[in-house]
């Protein structure tokens, strides 16, 4: 009897997350930007107070400190994702083979 189609280790749900969190990461980079950008219109317009500019460099500087942070974190967390897959695609192959009788 085979078991290929019986028995597998369904990903995809792993394969959801890693995008999503990719999506996010990108979301988000592109929101700062947008108000970044903004602000930065703002002040050369003349409709904000100068000295924001100083602040938004800060903010600017402060923002890509720690979207790096996170990126390195989700770098990792992407990476353990990956090594779950191929631990139970691994399990689930030698699931299949024991059930079918053949080598582990």
């Amino acid at each position: 009897m085979g078991y290929e189609g019986v028995i597998h280790f369904r990903n995809e749900g792993l394969d959801a997350i890693q995008s999503q969190t990719a999506g996010q990461q990108e979301r988000y980079v592109e929101i700062w930007n947008t108000v970044r950008t903004q602000l930065t219109q703002l002040i050369e317009a003349g409709q904000v107070d100068a000295q924001i500019g100083t602040v938004l460099t800060e903010r600017d500087a402060q923002f890509r400190r720690e979207a790096a942070g996170f990126d390195d974190s989700v770098t990792a967390q992407n990476t353990a994702l990956r090594d779950v897959q191929t631990i139970g695609n691994e399990g689930g192959a030698a699931m299949v083979r024991a059930a079918a009788g053949g080598a582990r």
